[in-house]
């Protein structure tokens, strides 16, 4: 007998006993009622009626609210849903995740769907949600799309945050907006010395000086760096250096991302409570991340209300100076700035993370790559050996592979994600109603060979070839958005910050490129793309690179 056969006997022997001795009272029960020739089903009612009555109010209580809420939720499953609040009574025809796949491995579903409904929208339910998805040769109707009419805002509010207003509102976003879209971009060429000095010490805190190979966790050392050097420019001195707010800001997004899978599996009667509980540790960070960059904002505050003798104010480039530079008079609030800064380092750092992890983990396959882009970045170091003070638009190959990189590891399978916020008539499909989820097939857009001669391909230079056209010679940048590629997304509600973040990994790739030899551990390879519950690009967490100082032999 095996230990796990010796284990389980005695539970069923228990469990045969316990059976044994119900069935023996329930006969002694039913041959003590025979007189009154009562059927079963009347004996286990008197039987329920006595095990009531014994039964404390606590317990009744649980018992009716369970029984309540089962019954809500099969109405909510098979007659609500179905025949009131699902788009099949629109005639939207619906598509599920491939048996056998995990559900949420979106990319099977879409490239059936990409045969089967090429040229009419359909949907797919998650968490309860529906989502329309239109084809993608119907995404310049959706790209042109306003707030008014499809706001992103919301879709994230409802959809990712379970209805946490963590982000604002598009009304209240519009001042971030135009200062993260402009003043900015503006100001990555005059922090540019302060930042790769920034990344090149976060780099030393995150792998030190490792003469010999070290093996770290890649996403959680990406995360890391990324985090402390787009803080220099959004917070600036000295909470940029705080390890309580970096630690803040890399754990905000896993807080977030583990109240996206628990409630995503709730019911959707259900949601708006456990969301309650299930996003709650998000909140409270979110708080503490208000709590720390509270005195920051108060000096930013102060410093604004200096001015010099020629009647100027002091020059500061953080995101918190610019927007107070921004705001309209009378439309300053303490509290407002405060969010919209924890909005920008939220949206910020784990988007730019993912997309720096995939490039490193494309560039340790390519060895002849590495090669190129160093000597790329060698062309236009300084005499000191720094990057210039610019936007680094001279690092075109590495600008190139950024690009390649995005195309193929796509952030998002479904692009363009908005709420309707009034009912809306493509040109194909029916008239879908305000409160609809809507987005675009972005996969098969990334995977087209109509686009992209040789899709399947990995070409680190091919948007480089393609700047090289009359006429395209600033075109097919990292940062330039598009219908071609939507990895900033597009149209009016694309992502402001597409300049600050192309700079930020510009900048820490050319610190490891120059610093650091790269290589995966043996018998790994490149990790496998897996999908998060809202149809995001999800990395794995697990793998492990090797780095080494990089030593150059003098000429």
């Amino acid at each position: 007998m095996n230990s796990t056969t010796a284990m389980t006997t005695p539970i069923i022997s228990s469990l045969t006993s316990y059976y044994d001795n119900l069935a023996e009272q329930f006969q002694v029960i039913q041959e003590a009622l025979a007189p009154l020739n009562l059927t079963k089903w009347q004996i286990v009612r008197l039987l329920a009626a006595q095990v009531w009555r014994d039964t404390s109010p606590l317990l009744r209580t649980t018992l009716l609210v369970v029984l309540a809420g089962s019954l809500l939720l099969l109405l909510d499953t098979y007659v609500i849903q179905p025949y009131f609040l699902s788009l099949r009574r629109l005639g939207v025809p619906e598509l599920k995740p491939i048996n056998g796949r995990h559900p949420f491995d979106y990319k099977p579903m879409l490239d059936e769907a990409a045969k089967k409904y090429p040229n009419q929208p359909w949907f797919f339910t998650y968490s309860g949600f529906e989502l329309v998805v239109l084809p993608s040769a119907y995404v310049e109707e959706v790209r042109r799309l306003g707030t008014q009419t499809a706001s992103l805002v919301d879709f994230l509010t409802t959809v990712q945050f379970g209805g946490w207003k963590l982000i604002g509102t598009d009304d209240s976003s519009s001042t971030l907006h135009k200062t993260a879209s402009t003043d900015l971009a503006r100001s990555v060429g005059p922090l540019g010395p302060v930042r790769q000095q920034v990344a090149l010490d976060a780099l030393q805190a995150a792998v030190g000086d490792a003469p010999q190979w070290k093996t770290v966790n890649l996403f959680w050392t990406v995360l890391e760096v990324v985090a402390a050097t787009g803080a220099i420019g959004l917070v600036g001195e000295p909470l940029s250096r705080d390890p309580r707010w970096l630690r803040a800001v890399r754990t905000l997004p896993i807080l977030v991302g583990i109240g996206v899978y628990i409630s995503c599996f709730m019911p959707r009667l259900l949601r708006p409570l456990v969301a309650t509980f299930s996003y709650a540790p998000a909140w409270l960070l979110h708080k503490y991340l208000a709590h720390l960059l509270r005195p920051t904002v108060e000096q930013a505050l102060k410093d604004v209300s200096v001015t010099r003798k020629d009647g100027s104010s002091p020059e500061k480039t953080t995101l918190i100076h610019l927007l107070l530079a921004r705001y309209k008079p009378g439309e300053l609030d303490k509290t407002q700035l405060i969010k919209d800064v924890i909005t920008a380092t939220f949206e910020s750092t784990p988007t730019t993370a993912v997309s720096l992890y995939w490039m490193i983990t494309e560039l340790v396959l390519r060895p002849d790559l590495v090669e190129d882009l160093r000597s790329e970045l060698q062309s236009v170091l300084l005499p000191d050996g720094t990057l210039p003070p610019s936007q680094l638009t001279e690092l075109a190959k590495m600008d190139s592979f950024m690009r390649e990189s995005a195309r193929v590891n796509t952030f998002h399978y479904l692009g363009l994600n908005r709420i309707l916020q009034q009912d809306f008539q493509f040109s194909v499909g029916p008239r879908l109603p305000k409160g609809t989820i809507i987005c675009v097939d972005q996969d098969n857009i990334h995977n087209s060979a109509s686009l992209y001669p040789d899709p399947e391909e990995f070409d680190a230079l091919r948007f480089y070839q393609k700047r090289k056209q009359r006429g395209h010679e600033t075109r097919h940048q990292y940062a330039s958005n598009g219908p071609e590629l939507l990895t900033w997304g597009d149209g009016p509600q694309v992502c402001p910050g597409r300049m600050f973040a192309t700079n930020t990994i510009k900048i820490l790739l050319a610190q490891l490129l120059l610093n650091y030899d790269l290589q995966f551990p043996a018998g790994t390879y490149k990790p496998e793309r897996r999908s998060f519950p809202n149809g995001s690009s999800q990395p794995d967490m697990d793998v492990k690179l090797m780095l080494r100082k990089r030593v150059v032999e003098e000429k």
